[in-house]
């Protein structure tokens, strides 16, 4: 089971040019944060942003188990790798981050894929919670199975 279907990110009528699609990862800020360049598609082209993963949220530095979950985030987006994003309804949260869902180059939705490995659990905002029913049951299974997080730290 998984986010399902393509993920969208061009703009509706823009060519594609035969460019590489997606942003353009330049650090990986901690498990659920990623510092991008745009590409110009979702992120104005150039632009330096940073992108929220959304529906995840994991250990901030310097939690249990922060590092791993910094690990995890830089193997699924490594430096220089340009993942597809899709975008729900608000685009920007109150720190100016891009709230995205993410798939990197093997086709994994990094979001996904953070929960279910324990890395990170979910968090669901409306109105951007369109994958929700996936998250949650993403996060059952890695508190079933008691992986990551669920069972290198005190319960969240």
């Amino acid at each position: 089971m998984g986010l399902a279907g393509p993920v969208p990110t061009a703009t509706a009528g823009e060519p594609d040019q035969g460019r590489p699609r997606g942003p353009v990862v330049l650090r990986v800020i901690d498990g659920d944060t990623v510092e991008v360049r745009g590409d110009g598609r979702v992120i104005p082209d150039g632009t330096i942003a940073r992108v929220r993963l959304l529906e995840v949220d994991a250990p901030e530095r310097g939690d249990c188990p922060s590092r791993e979950a910094t690990a995890r985030t830089a193997e699924f987006q490594p430096v220089g790798s340009r993942p597809r994003t899709e975008r729900v309804v608000e685009l920007k949260d109150r720190f100016d981050r891009y709230l995205l869902y993410v798939r990197n180059d093997r086709g994994v939705v990094v979001n996904e894929s953070l929960v279910r490995g324990g890395h990170a659990t979910s968090v669901l905002f409306e109105p951007n919670d369109k994958h929700g029913k996936t998250m949650t049951e993403a996060r059952a299974a890695a508190r079933q199975a008691g992986a990551g997080l669920w069972s290198a730290c005190p319960a969240p």
